[in-house]
């Protein structure tokens, strides 16, 4: 065998590319590999025994070559979490939404858990309506599609920030405000909603099964205080205080009125019913 052959290209393109970290980790190998051999070379060959012999070295090593190997292993198995947990996130609709309360689910002291969120989703579906929610879900997930990354992750910061994204949750944040025109009757169906516990599991539009015992989840009572908390962090964004005069010219013309007079009444309720939860 001749030792003196072309070697592979020592670079490879910026662009990450699927596979990429396998073959980084190859060529590690193949390096260390061509360099032995050049060693081992006498008048630029080497015979296949000692070939082979180098290779098997090559392939049981330990010291440096096997502690790369080990960290390499180590990236590839956050890679593969990442990734297991990624396609189990198959509501874009719902990341979105959450996206501006997120940081309460984490604080004991919201009155959000984590267990409400089923039923939030079940609210923000009936108050869109199953057609405009069907739409919204639609355009979530090809504007995620525009944030794969070439691992096949989601950016997700680069998701939240995407304009088309941002008019998806503003047509949530609107459809919201004209579903609590009428505040109190909606108020006592909003905290129904949230504090109902399914007792089955949905298995077809027409098939449900009874949950084990095991799966029913002891949820913290969703009380008017958290209905506050929530929807200040979801509307926060729309507060009439957010809005410049060339984002309140678009918003007039998106949807035919100033949004002070789309949420104006809505945020004047919510501040009454935090002064009564509080008094």
């Amino acid at each position: 065998m001749d030792a003196n052959q072309d070697k592979p290209e020592e670079s490879f393109p910026t662009q990450p590319e699927p596979g990429r970290r396998c073959r980084d980790m190859v060529a590690v190998a193949m390096r260390a590999y061509m360099e032995l051999l050049q060693r081992a070379a006498v008048g630029g060959k080497v015979p296949v025994e000692q070939v082979v012999r180098i290779g098997n070295a090559v392939m049981a090593a330990g010291g440096p070559l096997a502690a790369y190997y080990a960290q390499t292993e180590a990236k590839c198995d956050a890679v593969f979490a990442l990734g297991t947990a990624e396609r189990k996130r198959l509501d874009v609709l719902g990341r979105l939404i959450v996206q501006p309360f997120a940081h309460l689910l984490d604080d004991p002291d919201s009155g959000i858990d984590r267990p409400h969120l089923p039923q939030f989703f079940s609210a923000i579906r009936m108050v869109c309506g199953d057609e405009e929610h069907a739409q919204l879900k639609a355009r979530c997930a090809v504007i995620a599609e525009d944030h794969r990354t070439p691992q096949g992750l989601i950016d997700w910061e680069a998701f939240y920030r995407d304009p088309d994204a941002q008019q998806v949750l503003e047509q949530v944040q609107v459809s919201v405000a004209r579903s609590f025109k009428r505040f109190e009757a909606r108020k006592d169906w909003f905290m129904i909603v949230m504090n109902s516990v399914p007792q089955s599991v949905s298995l077809s539009s027409n098939a449900f099964v009874p949950k084990k015992p095991e799966d029913k989840v002891v949820v913290t009572e969703f009380t008017a205080a958290s209905m506050c908390t929530l929807f200040d962090a979801l509307l926060a964004s729309v507060r009439p205080d957010a809005f410049d005069k060339a984002r309140r010219a678009v918003f007039v013309a998106r949807w035919g009125s100033d949004p002070d007079k789309v949420f104006g009444p809505l945020f004047t309720e919510l501040a009454a019913l935090s002064r009564r939860a509080k008094g």
